[in-house]
């Protein structure tokens, strides 16, 4: 078989070790594509070159290649270029083919005696090049006849000329032979080979994704705000990629402000770029050091750079310098000077003084006078003593960049502006801010923690609510506390506060975000009561956002007027954030932006999602929830995400995976007095169990979230499950539950709240509507504007309607509404529902030619089985009051329902309620 064709069926990268790193992370496409080009499914050989900058991962996909080719079948003859062996003739191709010197001995006399000649092992004259490359083609055409042959040359540009020529020669001749050709060298280096004529492909840097991965696998202790810093210097470049951590210390893998401008690089890479960057003139390294500490690449540095150094008559001459060494090039595309290579950055401030880079960004500071953020920055670094006014312009900054939300810059410019702070208050306060940043909005704990002991330690009588505020944080996420300890933290720090109430005191209302959200997750009404009355007390009066959140967190039914009026003008990024918003949240989290603000917007996606239909995508983002949550320590909020796949289990059908998922969150939530998400996790089980007909185990998990006839003050969630909660107490024959339910909705004017709750409350309205006003209400309910946004709902909505109206002995009408609902439930993989829906169908087949009620004779253990599972007892609880098993009993009840003809539980009652008299309740 030739090597064409074996490649075609393995293009695939092979599996590595545990805890070892992928060879080629995220270039199963660029393999792929390769190899395509190698000849896959062609018998012919093929060459190809292999561009890319230093460590954009060359090698590495040459391994691969090589790999796939002998897994092939191919013989797999390799060499790498060595820059010391350059001008020693022939020295590349000895390396290339010394696995064939077996096979050079067994060569006819003059193929032998030129190669052995032009390798070195015999004593003539070494012959010229086309004769030793027509020996070299002649040799591996006969090494080929046995099995293909595959060349594989790393590092081109190394090579000395004459086997350069060589390998032209050969490279351009595989054609109609099984003879493979791929090398790889250096985008932009000068080399003896022809590329002339061939093929070539240029290795990108990696993509985002690949990073990450990358990273995961070699440093998974790297913390989040060091991985973003390496994520955003290395560039996509692997080399950078694992040298750029390897060189970081202890601290500066954890602590934020503990970074450098510019990460450093590992002794290897310092010796191998440091002595290219020294050999440059003082007026280029000046020139360079600017463009590596302001990092955008403007020309407008590199132009005053020049001015400043305008007297010194070179500065030209050094601008042309740094350009003729390929150390920097201008990016038409983006009108912007970028390093050639993501390293030799580090590299130029690697090779500065202290006193290089102070003048250097007190010069960038001058530049920057009308950008207010970079100007305190660049003073902040070029100032070596505590200096109060360069440290309110970091302070003033530090808002800036958090408002921005970049939120590990704003954490590094408060801990900067407290390192220039003259007064302890000043410095405690600065880091304190800092600290809390840290704990909320990018999840770095053990920062957030040591910036907290050092606002203490330099400041012994710090107070605050954001000190307390910052406590609470570390106390949610670490584990160890409980929401009571937290509320009471926050409460005391709140009303003991020297902050006078100020609506304008930002780290109080901060505090008083928190203290929303702790309460909020409490799940208890009597906890609102001192948030309340802290906003009272706020003047001149409460923030809009704040005081909004606040009222329909609590209490979204008993509010229904502000969310009408008072919260329309409003941006409730935490409550209903629009989609656009959210996504561009998830994409600035994505590229290491605030992680918070990440987490809260795929919060809002999938609670969006659900009820919208867009389950695939609900379940895409709810597991990047969960990822992020571990990674940058979030394990208050992973029961949130969790919440989200066990509803998404019990919709599809795989209950014992929902209420796992369930259990896992009560037995989390519970103990900590999180009765929020332990009420979420009810949500779950509700669907679960009603997908699986147990109406009883639903119902009881309905009112464990909100009594029947009551809608909770401080279960704003309970809204969600208001028509299952009817559903279930219609189902297990508590219409007066069922009908209550519906009047407190109505009551409360929860119609008014949003177009999915309308379509709730209808729906509901029309399952506990008699016969002869059902038809009224259902219709009413479907046809609610928007109704359609929300699949799941409007099928299930139809799907009752159509139970009733066969019920009803309105066939074709029925059929039509089953139909409706079964193709949404088909669409949506919501199995337990599709095959409700199609049970019923066939049951109304069933209706047309079927025994009528009257002919149906029970007998008594049927008619008893019969009773009990439509009062909503389970299979096994009837098996245990008539000492039946299970199985029996849903035998039992699989004969039952053709002679009815029904197709569920929920069609039981009815049923028996038709037979001659009455006689089953």
């Amino acid at each position: 078989m030739s090597l064409g064709t074996r490649v075609e069926r393995l293009p695939q990268t092979p599996a590595v070790d545990a805890g070892q790193p992928p060879a080629v992370v995220g270039r199963a496409r660029q393999l792929r594509e390769i190899t395509e080009l190698l000849g896959q499914g062609s018998a012919a050989g093929r060459a190809l070159l292999l561009s890319g900058a230093p460590g954009v991962g060359k090698s590495a996909l040459l391994e691969e290649v090589a790999k796939v080719m002998s897994g092939a079948g191919a013989r797999v003859l390799s060499a790498v270029g060595v820059r010391s062996e350059s001008e020693l003739a022939y020295a590349g191709l000895h390396q290339l083919l010394l696995p064939l010197n077996d096979r050079i001995e067994r060569l006819e006399d003059a193929h032998r005696r030129v190669l052995r000649s032009a390798l070195g092992y015999g004593g003539g004259p070494v012959p010229d090049g086309l004769h030793v490359s027509d020996s070299v083609i002649f040799l591996l055409r006969q090494a080929a006849t046995e099995r293909p042959v595959f060349i594989v040359v790393d590092d081109l540009g190394c090579f000395d000329r004459a086997s350069s020529v060589v390998l032209g020669f050969v490279a351009r001749r595989p054609a109609g032979s099984c003879i493979g050709f791929l090398a790889a060298r250096r985008s932009g280096a000068e080399t003896f080979f022809d590329r002339a004529g061939f093929t070539e492909y240029e290795l990108p840097p990696l993509d985002r994704d690949a990073d990450v991965e990358l990273l995961g696998v070699r440093f998974p202790w790297l913390a989040g705000h060091a991985r973003d810093r390496v994520l955003a210097q290395a560039q996509g470049n692997p080399l950078a990629l694992v040298e750029l951590p390897a060189a970081l210390g202890g601290p500066q893998r954890y602590a934020p402000a503990d970074l450098h401008d510019v990460l450093p690089l590992s002794p290897r890479l310092r010796n191998r770029h440091a002595a290219r960057v020294a050999r440059l003139p003082a007026a280029s390294r000046r020139l360079l050091l600017l463009l590596a500490l302001d990092d955008t690449g403007d020309p407008g540095v590199l132009r005053a750079g020049l001015r400043a150094g305008s007297n010194d008559p070179k500065a030209l001459t050094a601008l042309s310098a740094v350009e003729s060494d390929r150390l920097i090039t201008f990016d038409d595309t983006n009108r912007r000077f970028v390093f050639r290579h993501p390293l030799m950055r580090a590299a130029v401030v690697e090779a500065s003084t202290l006193t290089e880079r102070c003048q250097a960004h007190r010069t960038l500071a001058a530049i920057r006078a009308k950008a207010p953020e970079r100007r305190a920055w660049h003073l902040g670094r070029a100032t070596l003593v505590p200096d109060e006014r360069v440290a309110a312009l970091l302070e003033e900054a530090g808002h800036r960049v958090a408002r921005r939300g970049d939120a590990t810059a704003a954490v590094a410019t408060f801990t900067r502006a407290a390192e220039l702070s003259p007064r302890p208050t000043d410095r405690g306060r600065r880091l304190t801010r800092a600290a809390y940043l840290a704990a909320d909005a990018t999840g770095e704990l053990r920062a957030a923690s040591e910036l907290l002991d050092r606002a203490r330690r330099g400041d012994p009588d710090l107070t605050g609510p954001l000190t307390a505020a910052t406590r609470v944080l570390l106390l949610l996420n670490g584990g160890d506390g409980d929401i009571d300890m937290a509320h009471r933290l926050l409460v005391e720090a709140v009303e003991t506060g020297s902050h006078g109430y100020d609506a304008e005191d930002d780290a109080l209302i901060e505090t008083l975000h928190v203290l929303r959200l702790v309460c909020w997750s409490a799940g208890q009404d009597a906890l609102w009561k001192p948030f309340h009355a802290a906003l009272d007390r706020l003047k001149p009066a409460a923030p809009p956002l704040l005081s909004a959140c606040g009222r329909t967190w609590r209490d979204p039914a008993g509010t229904g007027s502000v969310g009408r009026h008072d919260m329309a003008p409003v941006r409730l990024d935490r409550l209903t954030e629009p989609r656009d918003v959210s996504w561009d949240a998830v994409r600035r989290g994505r590229r290491g932006g605030h992680v918070r603000r990440h987490i809260d917007a795929l919060m809002h996606l999938c609670l969006q999602d659900f009820p919208a239909g867009r389950w695939e995508e609900a379940e895409t983002l709810a597991a990047e929830g969960l990822r992020i949550c571990e990674e940058r320590q979030y394990p208050f909020f992973s029961w949130y995400f969790e919440y989200h796949e066990a509803l998404l289990a019990a919709v599809r059908g795989r209950f014992e995976e929902s209420r796992s998922r369930a259990d896992r969150i009560t037995q989390w939530a519970v103990p900590r007095g999180v009765l929020a998400a332990a009420a979420f996790a009810d949500h779950a089980r509700v669907l679960a169990e009603l997908g699986a007909g147990d109406d009883e185990c639903a119902y009881r998990h309905a009112v464990a979230i909100s009594p029947a006839g009551r809608l909770a003050p401080h279960a704003p969630y309970a809204l969600w499950v208001c028509m299952d909660l009817v559903e279930a107490a219609v189902h297990t024959g508590r219409t007066v539950e069922a009908e209550a339910h519906v009047r407190a909705m109505r009551k409360a004017g929860v119609a008014a709240l949003s177009p999915r709750l309308a379509l709730l409350v209808a729906g509901s309205a029309a399952l506990v509507a008699p016969d002869d006003g059902a038809v009224e209400c259902f219709e009413q309910a479907l046809a609610l504007p928007g109704a359609q946004d929300w699949p799941f709902d409007l099928a299930r909505i139809r799907l009752a309607y159509g139970e009733r109206l066969r019920r009803m002995r309105c066939v074709t009408e029925a059929r039509a509404q089953l139909d409706a609902a079964a193709e949404v439930f088909e669409h949506l993989g919501a199995r337990p529902w599709a095959d409700r829906a199609a049970g019923e169908l066939r049951a109304t087949r069933r209706s047309r030619t079927g025994p009528k009620h009257g002919s149906v004779t029970l007998t008594a253990q049927e008619q008893e089985i019969a009773v009990l599972a439509a009062s909503g007892l389970t299979n096994k609880q009837i098996g245990e009051r008539l000492h039946l098993s299970p199985r029996t009993v849903g035998s039992h009840l699989y004969q039952l329902f053709p002679k009815l003809g029904i197709a569920s539980r929920a069609a039981l009652r009815d049923a028996l309620a038709s037979l001659p008299g009455g006689n089953a309740f």
